[in-house]
């Protein structure tokens, strides 16, 4: 064995087992002998496991050419779809990532299924519903991804799929069919059917926005810890910065501010160091955080900072009710929701609960309007067949429907998301506070997108 192929072998060896460093010296051992697209590749993945974005662009856009050149599109395509995920990861590009996705689709186009038809399928069913808020599209396309993981017996590619799909469909309402698949992707992960490293990160990260959505405190918790125990072993800091985020949001809504307030500082400063296309989510949970403290000030800077992420522009709107302009709120909860596709419907309910609190404050003018937003509300809570779904959406249109037709004032001091006898105990909120807010589409992703 030539020493440049021996070099490959240990470098493809350390990846295997997690050991990142080792495998970036032998790929560059053998980079020295002689410059080779697989080599540039394995030292693009472990530089990933390293945080060095300098040398995940680097390396991976010499081996995409050193790929093409060579004929191999398959292999070619695959570090394409890396490239993409990189652009939009480490610097929040997302024409630059929409851009090699489709380099990716036209090499892959005619070519044999294969793994890489799943991988392309599943990186864009993410910025299908992450970045364009087009649950159907990504559904299809995860759909697709199963199809052809079942094909190859890929139980990681397949996995990750229908965590996605479960996703998609808790998204536009199927909140039962959605919770269904997701469970089954959770059964597998803990029964060790899912091997990849990488691969158990993501689906897990997918089943926690899914059930963030719907507001199952309880199943976020479990996978938050499981998941950053996962990530802590495999060294994976975004992830594990993503998944403190959507912890934080538990904790804000049980009034738990001082734990969400670290646990979103220290991920927007890990996210920073490592993925910094991703902290746009983490400073928009930030300033919602400032919102329900009644640092208004504050989070209205923050929600400017990461303004194209759907709780900073919901949370725009929220400030100016917490101030009593409501027609300022009406126009931003319009503008968020006229964003937001209609099939989106479990995105929806916060963004029309804020709606008619504001006509409500408006007086009776505004009194159809705000019965246009409330029939829609219900509509969502019907639809959402599971009971913790059913309780968050039925309390949340209950709310919105009893808001008094005079000036909002201080709101409540319990979290009126909650039933009154569930109320959890908490600090003091200070003027118009509420429970509001959604994880939105994820966008930071230019929502994190979820994940690294």
């Amino acid at each position: 064995m030539l020493a440049s192929e021996a070099d490959l072998a240990a470098g493809r060896a350390a990846l295997d087992q997690g050991a990142w460093l080792d495998a970036e010296r032998a790929f560059r051992r053998a980079l020295a002998v002689e410059e080779c697209p697989e080599a540039l590749e394995g030292l693009g993945l472990a530089g990933w496991w390293l945080d060095q974005g300098d040398v995940v662009f680097d390396s991976r856009e010499r081996a995409y050419r050193g790929y093409l050149g060579r004929g191999d599109v398959v292999s070619a395509a695959r570090v394409a779809t890396w490239i993409a995920w990189d652009s939009s990861a480490f610097r929040g590009e997302e024409g630059v990532a929409n851009g090699w996705l489709q380099r990716a689709r036209r090499l892959l186009d005619g070519q044999p299924e294969s793994r890489e038809h799943a991988f392309l399928a599943v990186r864009s069913a993410l910025f299908a519903l992450a970045d364009e808020g087009d649950a159907d599209t990504a559904e299809a396309l995860s759909t697709d991804a199963i199809r052809v993981s079942q094909a190859l017996g890929s139980v990681d590619y397949e996995m990750v799929g229908r965590a996605l799909r479960g996703w998609s469909r808790v998204t536009v309402g199927r909140v039962a069919e959605g919770l269904r698949e997701l469970d089954e992707v959770s059964a597998a992960i803990l029964a060790g059917e899912v091997t990849d490293r990488l691969l158990i990160g993501l689906a897990g990260c997918y089943l926690i926005a899914a059930c963030e959505r719907v507001r199952d405190h309880g199943r976020v918790i479990q996978w938050c810890e499981r998941i950053k125990e996962h990530s802590r072993k495999v060294g994976l800091k975004p992830l594990f910065a993503v998944c403190r985020t959507q912890y934080a949001s538990v904790c804000m809504s049980r009034g738990a501010w001082d734990e969400a307030e670290r646990e979103l500082t220290n991920a927007c400063d890990e996210l920073a160091v490592c993925r910094p296309g991703m902290t746009i989510d983490g400073l928009a949970r930030l300033g919602e955080l400032r919102r329900r403290q009644g640092r208004l000030d504050e989070a209205a800077t923050l929600f400017e900072r990461s303004i194209a992420h759907p709780v900073a522009s919901l949370g725009r709107a929220a400030i100016a009710l917490d101030r009593g302009d409501a027609t300022t709120a009406i126009e931003l909860a319009d503008r968020h929701l006229r964003r937001m596709p209609l099939r989106n419907r479990i995105e929806r309910a916060p963004g029309l609960e804020l709606l008619v609190r504001a006509h409500a404050v408006s007086g009776p003018a505004h009194r159809e309007a705000a019965q246009t937003a409330l029939e829609e509300l219900r509509a969502i809570a019907d639809e959402a067949r599971t009971r913790g779904a059913i309780w968050r959406m039925r309390s949340i249109s209950s709310n919105a429907a009893a808001r008094p037709t005079t000036s909002p004032g201080p709101a409540s001091r319990s979290d009126e998301s909650w039933p009154a006898s569930a109320a959890p105990t908490r600090r003091p909120l200070k003027s118009g506070t509420r429970s509001i807010s959604s994880p939105g589409s994820m966008r930071a992703w230019t929502s994190p997108r979820p994940p690294p």
